[in-house]
């Protein structure tokens, strides 16, 4: 019971105390103006002595003692942004062009603010905001126009750097603002006098030499060019821009020496830059190093995969080490992450020709002029991809315009070599008239001098009328002694038979081949032999032999029995 009611006592003299003190603390609470001034000023001196934290808290005492104090906010927004506090400088300096919106200094220190950021459209506003308050001072001046000049304004960035510098010479930062325009505008000698001009009234602005060196590679003039770098690096020897850009001048010397050291230290400054390693690489290629280089330019890739300069730059190293399929997939991915890369049309382009696809080639190219209508080089492989492609259509045309064949020739039939003929006498011709119109007629029999019938299943041919016919006009022994040694048709090879006897025909099968198994087709003329004379029947005849020597198809006709039993009967008879 006691410790309750010691417990309430407590709690009611605390209420007592809490109402006995709010007054006072009301009372504390009231802005003391005098005393927010005071420290406004305090943290003015120690801003200007480049006391930062001392002004920074100076600022602070002068925003707690009076909070509308629109001045101390913006003093110590402008203190933030400088030591990179963005976040808290542009609350202090929103607040300030809350309090005070006619205050053309609060607007430019927030403009300032924006352009830190990238935020230069409302940079520009607030600039503008302050000039139109009549604050005209060569630092607002300056941040505009760099800020037309990150908006590619070059006309307004280059008007806004001239009235800088009309409202204070001695300033080089308009001077080298003005320089980057011009050279952003392609005038490379205004941008090299304006640089002159800027390291005159600053000859330690290293920036300035980096940028001096830039407008000599533009003009060509390497020389010049790598003293600028040269002096960059020796004020800050770990610039990595400096080092990346005294290669590239190297590199274009020929000195590729020079050029690695100064890329691979770029490297070793900052492993995170791809271009150095894109760079690196080139070199290599340039030495015939082409491992080193797909190295470099893979890892440039892995740094930055949706580079489509680094896929290019890899895609050329793959085709110079054989690997043609990946350097093309690369340049295809190149072209699907910027349809309006040139070099990436060129490059797979130019791969395509190289590998003989030129109709490929041509699209390809075609695209990269469109892009690039100047490049020289892209006009060069166009025209020699167009010819390619020429040449092709026009072989492609002849092929097509010429026959399908250029002979027909039947299956199984063999071309029969041109035979002469044997020129009949008149009594022959005569004779025979009636059995060469009986021939042509069909007609399959022929009647010799003798009586004789040739009852050959063929046409009675040339040879066996001239025989029969020199028979009867007693050109050999008589007509038997010729009908015996016509032994047999060169044409059906069936010997001819007396009158009255069974008629010899030629062996055919059920296919239409004769004896031989030769294929007999219809409407194919068959070849027609040579007449041979009687005198060379006689055995051991010189012309007899030349004659089957020469037709070797007659001896394949004659069966090897047959003329064995020809050549006995010939003997018997001599004997």
């Amino acid at each position: 019971m006691y410790k309750i009611e010691r417990l309430w006592a407590r709690i009611v003299l605390a209420f007592v105390l809490a109402v006995a003190l709010t007054p006072a603390r009301g009372a504390d609470t009231k802005p003391d103006k005098k005393a927010s001034q005071a420290a406004l000023q305090r943290g003015l001196q120690n801003a200007k002595l480049g006391h930062r934290e001392e002004a920074i808290s100076d600022f602070s005492v002068a925003i707690q003692a009076d909070e509308s104090n629109a001045a101390a906010w913006r003093e110590r927004g402008k203190l933030y942004l400088a030591a990179g506090q963005r976040d808290k400088a542009v609350v202090d300096l929103e607040k300030a062009v809350e309090l005070q919106p006619a205050d053309g200094q609060a607007y430019a220190a927030r403009g300032e603010y924006f352009s830190q950021v990238g935020d230069h459209t409302r940079a520009i506003q607030d600039f503008s905001s302050a000039i139109g308050l009549k604050v005209e001072r060569t630092e607002i001046y300056n941040g505009r126009g760099k800020s037309y000049l990150a908006l590619s304004q070059y006309d307004n960035a280059v008007e806004d750097f001239t009235q800088a510098i009309k409202l204070r010479l001695d300033n080089p930062e308009p001077y080298k603002g003005r320089g980057m325009a011009h050279f952003a505008q392609g005038k490379y000698r205004e941008a090299l006098d304006d640089f002159d001009l800027c390291l005159s009234r600053r000859s330690d602005y290293q920036e300035v030499y980096v940028e001096q060196a830039l407008a000599y590679t533009a003009l060509g003039d390497f020389q010049h060019a790598q003293q600028s770098l040269d002096s960059a690096l020796h004020l800050k020897p770990d610039d990595v821009r400096a080092r990346r850009v005294r290669g590239a001048v190297r590199e274009r010397l020929r000195d590729d020496k020079g050029a690695l050291e100064d890329f691979t230290e770029a490297i070793k400054l900052d492993p995170q830059d791809e271009r150095a390693y894109l760079a690196r690489g080139t070199v290599y290629a340039r030495m015939q190093m082409y491992p080193e280089s797909l190295v470099d330019r893979d890892k440039a890739v892995q740094l930055a995969p949706r580079s489509a300069e680094a896929l290019v730059a890899r895609g050329s190293s793959y085709h110079l080490l054989g690997r043609h399929e990946e350097g093309l997939k690369d340049r295809t991915q190149a072209i699907a992450l910027d349809r309006n890369y040139a070099l990436a049309w060129e490059a797979r382009g130019n791969a395509y020709y190289m590998l003989g696809r030129y109709d490929e080639a041509l699209v390809d190219l075609q695209r990269a002029a469109e892009l690039e209508p100047g490049n020289p080089e892209t006009r060069q492989l166009l025209a020699q991809a167009q010819a390619e492609v020429d040449a092709l259509v026009k072989k492609a045309k002849e092929k097509e315009a010429m026959p399908d064949t250029d002979k027909v020739t039947l299956p199984g039939t063999a071309a029969a070599p041109p035979v002469p003929v044997t020129p009949l006498s008149d009594a022959s011709s005569a004779r025979t008239s009636g059995e060469t119109g009986a021939a042509k007629a069909g007609t399959t029999e022929s009647r010799s001098a003798t009586g004789r019938i040739c009852t050959c299943a063929c046409a009675p041919t040339r040879a066996c009328a001239t025989i029969h016919a020199r028979a009867g006009a007693g050109q050999a022994s008589g007509g038997e002694e010729a009908d015996r040694r016509h032994r047999r048709c060169t044409e059906c090879q069936g010997p001819p038979t007396r009158a009255g006897r069974k008629t010899r025909r030629s062996r055919r099968g059920p296919d239409g081949s004769d004896s031989n198994g030769t294929r007999l087709y219809s409407g194919v003329q068959r070849p027609r032999l040579r007449p041979v004379p009687l005198e060379a029947l006689h055995r051991g005849h010189r012309r007899f032999r030349r004659s089957h020597q020469a037709e070797p198809h007659l001896r394949q006709r004659l069966p090897e029995s047959r003329r064995r039993q020809a050549r006995r009967r010939r003997q018997s008879r001599r004997r």
